[in-house]
């Protein structure tokens, strides 16, 4: 065989050749994100709006039908489920594999604002985003203190939300527990009849009150000045000095309704229970921060380790930031058991060929195909965009088995021709040759069955590319 005569002939050439495909293999290693699972971009779109108070037909007939209908003419749909509840519209957009998923998000964003004018007043702006089924937290921090809880809240809301969504990588960071700031205005019904004052008119008032509006500008001499009114409430005195029209003439709002600086109802609590150092806190804001379909959760881990001490040197006196759950450890952990299954396997097989060959060159020659192609395959894999997950792991474990396979049978053929007086050069070239198209012909049936498995163009098939890839690189080192 040709490239078996080379080795022989030339065997400087052939191990630098193979050892830079090591070293490129190893920088390649080196590079490569770890993660649990395979990055998938799957083309699912989605639209969530939000209209207080609504039920479910009012949602139906006033937001979701109207969403539905514009983002139809979008290029690449394949389906269209739409879900209509109590103040929320939520609409899933799956469009084919090979739609630009991002081109997607763009045509979806741009149909839906052109219609933003028609849905009722009070609605918020609708949220269009890609559906990232592994977007899930990956690093989770309470945030403590002994000021009050509203105080506690806005902190993370205005400034420590902000700090960790520039960590590279986060795409979002969600908030549970707390309680917002609320300004509770109450009426009761004696009061209202008795002065004629209309709810959605008071709301009017409120609204026309609260509000900082530009003023247009002037000019002195060579310099122009901007003109702005600031209108927004300062404090509740403020709101309370607000004059209401009446059936009984002018009043102040501090007449007619109780005024309160206080919370909104706490719908979801959020308590902290260290079970290592037997402490808990109640009054705690959890911060989740969510990574971006490209980010990697060990990265944003590491970034969060470093930074946190300089964020909390910021925070008010009392106040204290503490990690209490993280994906980082288990995903490093899990890659780390994968490769340290795949060392074993190499090294027990050097043990049974060295039992039944009985030769221990013989043994290290099997034993040292097997890394070097398994580290070399690590070259192709960083090129291909590949991380360090489950699914690829697996991919080299399972290659390892034909590694081995292929090995055992050239050099058992090669030890026939010397068992029978031929020389060592004439015994590995003769033995070589003479079984090259069988075990070529062996390789290919593996990739013959691999390399389709990678190149499907549905979701399982970008769950599985990883795998299947993997395989055939190994497969051809």
């Amino acid at each position: 065989m040709f490239l078996a005569d080379i080795s022989i002939k030339r065997p400087i050439m052939m191990s630098m050749i193979l050892l830079v495909f090591v070293l490129f293999g190893t920088l390649g290693f080196l590079g490569m994100k770890q993660e649990l699972t395979p990055d998938m971009s799957l083309p699912l779109v989605t639209v969530q709006t939000i209209y207080g108070g609504a039920g479910p037909e009012e949602m139906e007939t006033q937001i979701t039908k109207k969403i539905e209908d514009v983002v139809s003419t979008v290029s690449g749909i394949d389906q269209i489920e739409s879900y209509s509840m109590d103040s929320v519209s939520y609409i899933l957009i799956r469009f084919q594999m090979d739609k630009d998923i991002y081109i997607a998000l763009m045509d979806v964003k741009d149909k839906v604002d052109a219609i933003v004018n028609d849905f009722p007043v009070d609605t918020d702006l609708p949220v269009v985003k890609i559906y990232d089924p592994l977007s899930i937290p990956v690093v989770d921090i309470v945030l403590s203190g002994s000021m009050p809880i509203t105080e506690l809240y806005d902190l993370a809301d205005k400034d420590l939300k902000n700090r960790f969504a520039q960590i590279a990588g986060v795409g979002e960071v969600q908030l549970t527990g707390g309680q917002e700031r609320e300004i509770r205005i109450e009426l009761n019904d004696k009061t209202i009849i008795q002065n004629s004052v209309p709810i959605a008119r008071l709301a009017q008032i409120l609204a026309a009150q609260n509000l900082d509006m530009p003023g247009g500008n002037f000019q002195r001499s060579t310099q122009e000045y901007s003109v702005r009114l600031e209108g927004e409430f300062e404090n509740v005195e403020t709101i309370r000095e607000i004059e209401i029209p009446t059936a009984h003439g002018i009043k102040k709002l501090g007449e007619l309704a109780t005024i309160e600086d206080t919370g909104e109802d706490v719908r979801e609590r959020t308590t902290y229970f260290n079970n290592r150092d037997k402490f808990g806190k109640d009054n705690v804001v959890q911060l989740s921060l969510v990574k971006t379909a490209d980010g990697n959760a060990v990265e944003i881990y590491k970034d969060v380790v470093g930074v946190l001490p300089e964020i909390e040197s910021t925070l008010p006196a009392g106040c204290s930031l503490d990690i209490i759950s993280e994906s980082a450890s288990f995903i490093e952990d899990s890659v780390k058991d994968t490769l340290s299954n795949i060392l074993l396997g190499v090294i027990l097989t050097s043990f049974v060929l060295f039992f039944f060959l009985h030769d221990y060159r013989s043994t290290i020659i099997v034993a040292l195909s097997m890394p070097m192609s398994i580290i070399s395959s690590f070259l192709f894999m960083d090129m291909a965009g590949f991380t360090m997950n489950i699914m690829s792991l697996m991919g080299l474990s399972t290659a390892v088995g034909i590694l081995v396979a292929n090995s055992v049978l050239v050099l058992e053929n090669i030890f026939r021709h010397k068992s029978l007086g031929e020389s060592k050069f004439n015994s590995a070239s003769k033995g070589t040759s003479e079984i090259a198209v069988a075990i070529i012909a062996s390789s290919l049936t593996n990739i013959a069955v691999f390399l389709p498995l990678g190149t499907m163009s549905s979701i399982a098939g970008q769950f599985f590319k990883q795998f299947s890839l993997t395989v055939v690189f190994a497969t051809v080192f």
